[in-house]
């Protein structure tokens, strides 16, 4: 009986690490999973927002520095109908977890002085009612809508005719689904 066991305490440890694993493994599936922008619009809320199901989503990943930035294209039949997700979030190395939200403040929260003779930009448009912080930034031809919520941010951008306010309104409702889906803590938080 005492040979048992010790057998069982000597195994003990790997147990203990196996499960630790599993665990680390699981938390990292959850972010992957809840911060894929192919995976924060549904088919059917495109389809209700832009008039098409996607008949494509194009995943793609851009160097952003100081934080990951990962992109779905949401293709509409209709091309000009499509939508893109993206979502900023900090890097695995970056323990402050703050490069997305550096941008954020470097992009949003300063002022920009235009040099002389260039054409002034239009700047961002503050949006109520989405994540910690939202602007519009665009034309009516092009824009996207950007958020912040906790230590990520996500830019929409919808396709569909040239009117500025449709689109803003099209952006936010897809926003409202995509934030409900989108983990925004760090790694072992979900969000709320």
């Amino acid at each position: 009986m005492c040979n048992s066991v010790h057998r069982s305490l000597g195994r003990l440890p790997l147990v203990v690490l196996g499960m630790l694993l599993l665990i680390a493994c699981a938390e990292g599936t959850y972010g992957q999973r809840h911060r894929d922008p192919c995976r924060l619009v549904s088919d059917t809320e495109m389809r209700a927002v832009q008039g098409h199901a996607p008949a494509q989503k194009i995943p793609s990943e851009q160097p952003a520095g100081s934080f990951q930035f990962t992109q779905c294209f949401y293709r509409a039949p209709d091309v000009a109908s499509s939508v893109s997700v993206a979502v900023g979030t900090p890097l695995a190395t970056d323990s402050k977890r703050s490069g997305p939200r550096d941008y954020w403040q470097a992009q949003f929260n300063r002022q920009v002085k235009s040099a002389p003779g260039r054409k002034k930009k239009e700047p961002p448009m503050p949006v109520t009612g989405l994540g910690d912080e939202a602007f519009w930034v665009g034309d009516p031809v092009t824009g996207a809508l950007y958020i912040m919520k906790g230590e990520v941010f996500l830019r929409l951008s919808v396709g569909g005719p040239p009117d500025q306010t449709g689109k803003i309104k099209r952006a936010k409702t897809l926003a409202f689904h995509a934030l409900k889906r989108l983990d925004t803590g760090g790694p072992g938080t979900r969000s709320r």
